[in-house]
């Protein structure tokens, strides 16, 4: 039995393959990818790291087998770098951290070589699954021009005098210009300009190439008796939705329409299943009417907690469990000024192999700015001073607040920022 096989079995109780469609090459075809293959394996960009060399080889081989759907994190990371069938993927991201460096050296390799070969490689963000493209060019076949005709007398027209003499920009003019245009179109093109906040942390989400998920928390399960009437129906408990969380839904969505990104979305975290999440990329919005949200970062730095005695909740600290001031009372009177709290978490989840991202306040002001805050770009900019270059492979935790007076939030303010 092959190691795929093995950790295909391992896995099927946990993960469903993504279904992604298989191209087929012809041998010509494979026998030019192959070539060109090793051509980027021996360039100076490649042949001095022997991880993103088994990495780009791996997938390709896999590719050309008909194998993509395979492609998966800990399928690499077991089949290419020799780690057990059960590792962690969420403390080992050895294969996340090379894929990155494999998309930053095949740019490499394509600005500083001009292959003939007909064929480039790429590695999408977000994905493991590598493209391959092939640019054959067309052959020009150079007709003689028709002979002119012989005239028979020839007869001298007068030439028409030219009013001003024809301005030619100097040959080191041209030179310029063109150097001037190469160069801004590095400096502004995505694949080499700095990636803003906003698309660092939206990235993996609308590189999958699945539909996302939005998910809202809401009040309790629908009763399995069939509701007498219509009216009892609409004033069941699970159908009721938090005005807040709506907004939320609103500012994720809107975001995700902006960005032409599909999505799906199911109106109660209770009726949302652990299949559900392993389908694609996933949001959640609310912290403590949303079951998933307090499972998922239960295990992180930042999590929600309910208060001992019920009148309130808190987010806490891990590395500062002394910290109890990001707190929210539920008793606090609504003429008091306070302070509500709210936790943004993107972190791609071991159990269902799929980015989340987490919008969720402690009361409902949170939530309302936690979605102001990732659907911004404004906002997230707020991050730059405390995040660490080019952190879209990495997990994130940003513990944000807004000041609430008389029922009304101001923006978020970032209070503290966890990557890893």
């Amino acid at each position: 039995m092959s190691k795929a096989t093995m950790i295909t079995q391992a896995l099927s109780s946990r993960q469903r393959l993504t279904a992604i469609p298989t191209v087929e090459f012809s041998a010509a075809e494979r026998s030019r990818v192959l070539t060109h293959l090793d051509e980027v394996l021996s360039s100076p960009a490649f042949r001095n790291s022997k991880r993103n060399c088994s990495l780009l080889k791996y997938v390709i081989e896999r590719l050309l087998d008909g194998q993509s759907a395979t492609l998966k994190e800990r399928t690499i990371g077991v089949e290419a770098f020799g780690r057990p069938v059960d590792y962690d993927t969420a403390a080992d991201h050895s294969v996340r951290s090379a894929a990155g460096e494999v998309r930053r050296r095949l740019a490499q390799y394509y600005m500083d070589f001009d292959s003939d070969s007909g064929v480039r490689i790429d590695l999408p963000p977000g994905s493991y699954v590598p493209q391959v493209r092939f640019f054959d060019q067309p052959t020009i076949v150079e007709e003689p021009l028709p002979a002119a005709p012989i005239l028979a007398e020839v007869i001298e027209l007068p030439r028409p005098a030219a009013p001003h003499a024809e301005r030619r920009i100097p040959r080191y003019a041209m030179v310029a210009i063109a150097a001037v245009v190469l160069v801004a179109a590095i400096v502004f093109s995505p694949m080499w300009r700095a990636q803003t906040q906003f698309e660092q942390l939206w990235g993996p989400i609308l590189a999958s190439p699945n539909a996302a998920l939005v998910c809202f928390g809401g009040g309790q399960a629908t009763p399995a008796e069939v509701p007498a009437t219509i009216g009892d129906f609409e004033r069941l408990p699970a159908r009721r939705m938090n005005l807040s969380d709506a907004l939320a839904l609103v500012s994720v969505t809107g975001t995700l329409r902006a960005n032409a990104k599909p999505f799906r979305i199911l109106n109660r975290a209770n009726a949302v299943s652990f299949r559900d999440l392993q389908q694609g990329p996933f949001i959640l919005i609310g912290a403590m009417n949303n079951e998933w949200t307090l499972r998922l970062t239960s295990g992180l730095r930042f999590s929600f907690q309910h208060h001992a005695s019920g009148e309130g909740s808190q987010i806490v600290d891990r590395k500062n469990p002394d910290n109890n001031s990001w707190n929210f009372r539920y008793a606090a009177p609504m003429t008091e000024s306070m302070r509500d709290y709210g936790l943004v978490t993107r972190v791609r989840d071991p159990k269902t192999e799929q980015v989340g991202l987490i919008v969720a306040g402690l009361g409902a002001w949170g939530t309302q700015a936690a979605s102001e805050f990732v659907s911004s770009a404004e906002n997230l900019q707020k991050l730059a001073p405390m995040a660490p270059r080019n952190w879209q492979e990495k997990n994130l935790q940003v513990v944000i607040a807004t000041d609430v007076i008389r029922g009304s939030s101001g923006p978020p303010v970032v209070l503290a920022a966890d990557f890893w």
